[in-house]
């Protein structure tokens, strides 16, 4: 019996309506779109990974990913007007590719390769699928899970974690492969492996999707545009990826591990996987438009790395393009968001990760009504957010700078970072939020430096006040204080 998990039909994508939660499939979360607030998938990098695959859908449905230039932009604005996606449009859509939706088809499963089974000798295991198990040797997250005893996933979630592998899943070691004789056991690191990822909001779900395609580029793409599942036929690992046309290749044609799920009896879990590599040689660059993007020292740009211990509102100023920074590039979509008008909120997901094995936290965030503060449209506001960020940050390291010497000075260990530092930031940075969202509510941009400053002499004490009975503490502190408020020039040593 041929086992079968129609992601178009299928519940599987948690979506919320009026407060009330749902599970829809594909073909409902188009037709319903307007009907529903937003997306609520519980793990960040499927959520991300899905947002790029729904973006990529929707110009194709809407009509978007055949215009450009100014046309596109007419193209969007009545697509929007008309409050929901066409349900013909939809169907039509789906029906060009039946079976290729399938999470289990038997020639095309969703977004995986069913060449694994004879490519791979050995599965990888379902833990290794699931980032939030232990696989191996590698650290709990939120369950004793065991190689030795694995459970299965249902297919649904098994969906989840497909597109999460896919967008950030490491690099280094992996499932063996053999393609033509060459057999290779170590694969590149997803796209947006370790990064953070920022998606702008409308009003519903549909104006979400249509709001968060990216503008079309100038049409001149040599190959034609297509994702993954509408590729006839199955690609050559040894060969060249992909093309990175829009918007389908890039927005869902970046992964470089190839992925097979292996169903239970009944089609409704997974109980194995296949995880290894999928190309051998480079793809071209992606350039994902809802990343910042920063400048290193040799001048070549990085994706925003996601930090567990950092708070959204830090890179507000990065999203509103009001940091006059050159160093630092906002999310393209967000020059698309200014153009529209919107007033609503971002979402950002974060995975913490390294470039290999370690997932540290995964998260996600949604700010305020941030939009209608984009430069293009408030730059007054702009500036004044990144002012305060500046000033936020400024603070923040000469805290550190501060606490660490003034407990080199008192222990007279010259490396040593000692306990005040940690103790001292963390009181800072949790309460550093609210001086920003008051500042700005009120618009007290100048205000900003006098407020942060203040709460760095509180972190100082807090930090130090178990121990301020001491006289030699008294004169570390006091030497804290001091650099907090005037800082070394640099250089100058301390």
């Amino acid at each position: 019996m041929t086992k079968s998990f129609d992601l178009l039909d299928r519940p599987w994508i948690p979506v919320i309506a009026g407060g009330a939660p749902e599970v829809v499939g594909l073909r409902e979360l188009f037709v319903r779109a307007a009907e529903f607030d937003d997306l609520v998938l519980p793990v960040p990098p499927a959520a991300s990974g899905l947002w790029r695959i729904l973006y990529a859908i929707t110009a194709r449905i809407t009509g978007l990913d055949a215009l450009g230039g100014e046309r596109w932009r007419q193209r969007q604005d009545r697509v929007l007007d008309d409050g929901a996606f066409d349900p013909e449009a939809v169907g039509a859509y789906f029906d060009r590719y039946p079976g290729r939706f399938d999470l289990f088809d038997p020639l095309r499963p969703w977004l995986q390769d069913p060449r694994l089974a004879t490519e791979c000798p050995k599965l990888s295991g379902v833990n290794k699928l699931v980032f939030d198990r232990p696989a191996g040797n590698t650290q709990v997250w939120f369950g004793h899970h065991t190689d030795a005893a694995a459970v299965a996933v249902p297919a649904a979630e098994a969906a989840w974690y497909l597109i999460a592998q896919l967008y950030y899943g490491a690099s280094g070691r992996c499932s063996s492969r053999e393609v033509a004789g060459q057999k290779f056991a170590n694969s590149t690191a997803g796209p947006l492996r370790g990064t953070m990822s920022y998606h702008p909001l409308g009003e519903n779900l549909f104006e979400s999707l249509v709001v968060g395609v990216p503008p079309g580029r100038s049409m001149q793409d040599e190959e034609p545009d297509r994702c993954p599942w509408e590729w006839d036929e199955l690609p050559d690992p040894l060969g060249v990826p992909w093309p990175a046309t829009w918007p389908g290749g890039a927005l869902t044609g970046g992964a470089r591990h190839a992925v097979l799920l292996v169903p239970d009896t009944t089609g409704e879990a997974v109980t194995d996987a296949y995880v290894t590599w999928a190309w051998r040689l480079p793809g071209a660059e992606r350039a994902d438009p809802y990343v910042v993007r920063r400048q290193n020292k040799e001048g070549g740009w990085y994706q925003l790395p996601a930090d567990g211990s950092r708070a959204l509102w830090r890179d507000v100023d990065a999203l509103l393009g009001g940091t006059s920074e050159v160093t630092t590039q906002r999310p393209d979509i967000m020059t698309a968001a200014a153009d529209l008008q919107l007033d609503g909120r971002v979402r950002a997901y974060g995975f913490d990760q390294d470039g290999q094995a370690k997932d540290r936290q995964w998260f996600s965030s949604v700010t305020p009504p941030i939009l209608s503060w984009l430069r293009e449209r408030d730059p007054v506001t702009a500036d004044g957010v990144a002012a305060l960020t500046r000033s936020a940050e400024t603070v923040g390291r000469r805290l550190g700078v501060a606490l660490r010497t003034a407990w080199r000075e008192l222990t007279n260990v010259k490396d040593r970072q000692g306990p005040w530092a940690r103790a001292g930031e963390a009181y800072y940075w949790t309460r550093a939020e609210t001086i920003f969202w008051e500042c700005v509510r009120d618009g007290r941009f100048a205000d900003g430096h006098r407020a942060f400053a203040r709460l760095g002499h509180a972190a100082v004490d807090h930090a130090t006040e178990s121990e301020a009975g001491q006289p030699r503490v008294v004169r570390a502190v006091q030497i804290a204080h001091r650099l907090l408020s005037n800082p070394p020039k640099k250089g100058a040593g301390t």
